[in-house]
């Protein structure tokens, strides 16, 4: 079970919370956890919380600053409900100063990117990329640092819920099997959304050409599936690696399979994954890609979701 602690203005922390029912969601494509939590009324929590951190024995597993704080009476009492995201909502919500940098490295991102925001658990680096990297108006700190990331290490940035960086991409090296010798659920379901699918992304790979070049779906869901988009790799902000992503988050999007049962996991996003259902049968080259952790009078429930590694 997860254990809550609030962060008072003043600094003093409250881990009396009674909680009522809680909700916790971590997930790879999505930059910023998020946890919702009903509790029973406390009048000093309302007026003065600001953030909220989640254990699940000693592990951090959430940690922010809380967006709401609600007060609810019924028929039955007043009830207190706190919902916030994690340290990379802050990334999220706040422009980065316009600027161009010169040879950029792991320090000067901390210092101008995270540190603002409390954030200093960060893999360190002292190679700088060579060039310049130009911060447009509009763009939010953690555009940045996907910038930043994807030059330096053909990375996708991570930033996990107790607030650790993984600029070189995010791998947990867990394994985990589900079903027959592994753990064991009760409802399961597998879902095709081929509505979802890109089968193929034309290209114009110059100002004076037309969309001559093309990219197809390896996915062999394709080979039924018509859905193409454009793409102009000659624009600024475009480029062939834009059609690539398209392409593979559309095959992320099409194809899931939600387990579901009981009890409290949360170290598990991002692992390799086995699945062997008496049904559905055996499944590998599958990743753990979204957690789902709740609480509610009936009891605690983790639902994961599966995809494919590759397609």
């Amino acid at each position: 079970m997860l254990r809550y602690e609030v962060t008072l203005k003043n600094g003093e922390k409250r881990s009396n919370l009674r909680a009522v029912s809680a909700e916790w969601k971590s997930e790879l494509d999505v930059p910023a956890d998020s946890l919702t939590l009903n509790c029973v009324y406390d009048g000093e929590i309302f007026e003065n919380a600001d953030r909220i951190t989640a254990y699940n024995r000693n592990e951090l597993v959430f940690d922010g600053q809380l967006d709401e704080i609600i007060r609810i009476r019924r028929d039955s009492g007043i009830a207190l409900k706190l919902c916030a995201r994690s340290a990379a909502a802050a990334l999220l919500d706040n422009e980065a100063e316009p600027l161009s940098y010169r040879n950029p490295s792991v320090a000067l991102m901390l210092k101008k990117h995270l540190q603002p925001f409390g954030i200093t658990d960060v893999e360190p680096d002292g190679v700088p990329i060579i060039g310049d990297m130009r911060i447009d108006k509009g763009m939010t700190h953690w555009q940045v640092l996907e910038m930043f990331c994807k030059t330096k290490y053909r990375s996708k940035l991570r930033i996990s819920g107790g607030g650790k960086v993984f600029l070189r991409g995010f791998k947990n090296d867990k394994k985990v099997k589900f079903g027959s010798g592994g753990i064991e659920y009760y409802s399961i379901k597998e879902n095709k959304s081929r509505c979802k699918l890109i089968s193929e992304v034309k290209l114009k790979v110059s100002d004076t050409g037309g969309y001559l070049s093309s990219l197809k779906n390896p996915n062999a869901e394709c080979g039924f599936v018509k859905r193409v988009r454009y793409v102009n790799a000659a624009a600024d902000d475009n480029s062939l690696n834009t059609a690539d992503v398209m392409i593979e988050q559309s095959n992320l999007d099409s194809h899931y399979i939600k387990l579901t049962f009981g009890g409290c996991v949360t170290d598990i996003l991002g692992a390799e994954a086995e699945l062997d259902d008496a049904v559905f049968g055996r499944m590998n080259g599958l990743t753990v890609r979204k957690l789902i952790y709740s609480l509610s009078p009936s009891g605690e429930l983790t639902t994961v979701y599966l995809g494919k590694e590759k397609y």
